[in-house]
């Protein structure tokens, strides 16, 4: 029996990386049954800017005033009156600094389907239990929200993440910002890196399937670099996940439960203070200083 599947994503700058990731790889399967949009549908016109946008500048690693003002009208995370636009914006503009402009925009392919901002509203769980409760495709998923449990019982358990940090030691939102805050170079290094694993009813509490740590996560000019660099690793590593979960039938990806002793703070979205942003900004700086002092004395010895 075939599998199908699915990518499921907010919309933003960053997931833009993952649709063209996936779209190149995938868009020829008859099993990639398409992209799902943590999004209410904006209309027809702001879709086609988005697009527009993207083909205009793809790979373009300098973002200048016009492009600023273009995206603010396109995306929620560059507008300035949303709460958490200056996280998203450091973010994405470290992304496209480092990688260009994605070619193709979160909502840009033909299989795009939004199922509202809340995906555990009813819009969301009808969508849902129509097209996943009897083929209960595997949905691989990088989104701002927790899950009820419903989702994992409509999909069969087959609901991933890519979580940018490593499990079980920092767990929730901006938990990588979260550590640098606290200034420790080991427990930092430890963290700094990407997890897929299943979800289950906890927070990033799921069975691992493959987690990978950074060698060296002070080489970034911040910490927004290093998360963008992190993104970009966990979408690469997503994909040669799905390739293997969908179409290897020789073997079958088994999650491994994490020690819950060694779980981390499981740290939510309003941890995230202006206050903690600067920590973290400078946390990384005072880190990196400090890393490259040592490494600089052992090599001397």
């Amino acid at each position: 029996m075939k599998k199908e599947f699915y990518l499921l994503i907010d919309s933003c700058i960053t997931t833009g990386y993952a649709v063209s990731g996936w779209l190149k790889e995938f868009s020829g399967s008859e099993q990639f049954k398409g992209i799902l949009i943590r999004e209410d549908k904006p209309s027809d016109s702001i879709l086609e800017q988005r697009n527009n946008f993207h083909a205009e500048y793809a790979g373009q690693k300098v973002l200048t005033r016009e492009m600023n003002e273009k995206l603010s009208g396109l995306y929620s995370t560059f507008n300035k009156k949303e709460k958490l636009y200056s996280t998203f914006y450091k973010r994405e503009k470290a992304m496209i600094n480092m990688f260009g402009v994605p070619i193709n925009s979160a909502t840009s392919a033909n299989n795009t389907f939004f199922l509202g901002q809340d995906i555990n509203g009813e819009y969301s769980r009808n969508w849902v239990t129509e097209n996943c409760s009897k083929s209960q495709p595997f949905i691989f998923t990088h989104i701002s929200q927790i899950f009820k449990p419903w989702w994992i019982e409509i999909t069969g358990h087959r609901l991933l993440n890519v979580h940018s940090a490593v499990l079980p030691y920092a767990r929730g939102v901006y938990s990588i910002e979260n550590i640098a805050a606290l200034n420790d170079i080991e427990f930092f290094k430890k963290s700094a890196g990407v997890t897929i694993h299943f979800i289950d009813q906890g927070v990033d509490t799921g069975p691992i399937i493959r987690a990978e740590r950074i060698i060296d996560p002070f080489r970034f000019n911040s910490i927004w670099e290093l998360k963008g660099y992190t993104l970009m690793t966990g979408y690469r590593l997503y994909i040669e996940m799905a390739k293997h979960i969908i179409f290897d039938h020789e073997t079958v990806s088994v999650g491994i439960a994490g020690d819950p002793a060694l779980r981390g703070t499981n740290f939510r979205a309003s941890n995230l203070t202006e206050r903690q942003k600067h920590r973290a900004e400078e946390g990384y700086l005072s880190m990196k200083k400090r890393y490259y002092s040592q490494v600089d004395v052992q090599q001397s010895l």
